[in-house]
């Protein structure tokens, strides 16, 4: 990595914080919409998409999988976000990752059984046996792993697609006010409050250095430097973020903190409308859950 190299490095680097921080921005200026989903109490709008994952992940018909997929777009179209924005964040990297967990699972050769083959790619004259694989003597495409493979990518994608409601339609501050108030772990909304308001500061630190870096870039250079330069400043980040823990920590010694934290979560009223909308949730997944028991 020349120069060149290296300046396109840097550029990425700094567009993907940018695009990152704009991310963040959009999540609160959509929180703030006077919409459907925003109006639903934090507490009840977190227990109904929950209820939602853990239907989503229960349910085994790839149509009722794809009917929870069609209400998670439906209240984005009721909270306001726009559906290219929406869609992006859901499809963008879910059948990236997802795909590379369940692509292998089509082929006889990962399967435990024997399927039924839709297209045979390879067939060998041999029976082969290989440690951890199935005795196979025909590599090919089974009916039942492309179902299957199918069935896990639908039921992320639908997972993450209310799990992105619930930040896209909340501030985050609101989030850790319903934990609390749900009596999740007080020291684990800490950390995760913590984790949020500090990675800012991360980020920002990353965007100096990059920027002090790139601005003392003059002439070529060997690859070999440019690795060495780039390994210092992820050990000199790591570093900072080291220091930064320990100043904080510090701060709060200093101001009484004794490793149980003393946060108090005002209690929200709760309006006819978030109890209407928690009770048809529920009313939805129970009656499609049991229609995915029937087919």
């Amino acid at each position: 990595m020349g120069r060149r190299g290296m300046s396109k490095f840097i550029d990425k680097t700094l567009a993907e914080i940018i695009d990152y921080i704009k991310y963040a921005v959009f999540s609160e200026k959509y929180a703030i919409l006077n919409a459907f989903l925003q109006k639903i109490n934090p507490e009840l709008k977190f227990i109904s998409f929950m209820s939602l994952i853990i239907a989503t992940i229960f349910a085994h018909s790839l149509y009722v999988i794809a009917i929870f997929f069609i209400l998670s777009i439906l209240l984005a179209s009721l909270s306001r976000i726009p559906l290219r924005f929406y869609m992006s964040r859901v499809l963008m990297f879910v059948p990236l990752f997802t795909g590379v967990i369940a692509l292998p699972y089509i082929f006889n050769i990962f399967q435990p059984y024997e399927g039924t083959p839709i297209v045979v790619l390879y067939e060998f004259h041999h029976v082969i046996d290989l440690p951890f694989l199935r005795p196979f003597s025909t590599i090919e495409i089974t009916k039942e792993g492309v179902y299957l493979a199918s069935i896990f990518l639908a039921r992320v994608t639908t997972t993450v697609s209310f799990m992105m409601l619930l930040v896209l339609t909340t501030k985050w501050s609101d989030i850790m006010g319903a934990l609390g108030r749900l009596h999740f772990p007080r020291m684990f909304v800490l950390i995760m409050s913590m984790a949020y308001r500090y990675i800012f500061l991360l980020l920002d630190a990353v965007t100096n250095m990059l920027f002090s870096r790139k601005s003392r870039t003059v002439g070529k250079e060997s690859s070999i430097s440019s690795w060495r330069l780039n390994a210092s400043i992820i050990g000199a980040l790591f570093l900072k973020s080291y220091d930064m823990g320990g100043d904080i920590y510090l701060a709060m010694l200093s101001r009484g903190f004794s490793g149980k934290p003393l946060v108090r979560y005002s209690s929200k009223n709760i309006d006819l409308k978030s109890y209407l909308f928690l009770g048809l949730i529920w009313l939805f997944c129970i009656t499609f859950l049991g229609m995915d028991r029937m087919i």
